[in-house]
């Protein structure tokens, strides 16, 4: 029995390879759904593939936009053309204060937060309009809302994430739902 109601459905987990998004690709196979996921670490994607079974595994770097589009057209050839869900979960935490964090370390945070959402939503959107009830899921941080000082870089960029998710939720309304969580 599904809770989620994914059985049969087709799912995709960025940076599937561990922490949240193996244990999302974990839930998602119990469901009953197909799910495809990706990560940049060659190792870690085939220790991956090799525990979960029969899921789409793809190398890919979200931050690059050929590769992560190169990742959707493999999704829709394994597919049919169709995704019912997209988790986009790629990302990580960056321990710094105002004062130790370089403007390049701004740039990557921001860079890293908001293009692993924008590449894969801008790639798979094409996928999401061909299903019946598609749904966005971007993997955030409490820190969107309750920002730490030890944290301030990842948490004016989870800030961010979680307006542009907002944004998106109404203009991709009614036909996509996105959440942000």
């Amino acid at each position: 029995m599904s809770f989620l109601g994914y059985a049969g459905r087709v799912a995709v987990v960025t940076g599937g390879t561990s922490g949240i998004g193996l244990e999302t690709a974990r839930l998602l196979l119990r469901e009953g759904a197909r799910v495809a996921i990706c990560g940049r670490d060659e190792a870690r994607l085939v220790a991956a593939k090799a525990e979960l079974g029969d899921v789409l595994a793809h190398r890919c770097d979200v931050l690059d936009a050929a590769q992560v589009q190169g990742f959707a057209d493999a999704v829709a050839a394994w597919s049919d053309g169709v995704l019912d869900l997209l988790v986009n979960n790629a990302g990580q935490g960056r321990v710094s204060t105002f004062a130790t964090t370089t403007d390049e370390a701004w740039r990557e945070e921001l860079e890293l937060k908001f293009f692993s959402q924008i590449h894969a939503i801008r790639a798979f959107k094409p996928l999401l309009d061909a299903a019946e009830a598609p749904a966005i899921v971007g993997v955030n941080s409490l820190l969107a809302l309750q920002p730490e000082a030890h944290m301030v870089c990842t948490s004016a960029a989870r800030a961010g994430v979680q307006s542009l998710l907002k944004s998106l939720a109404t203009e991709f309304a009614p036909r996509i739902r996105v959440n942000s969580i």
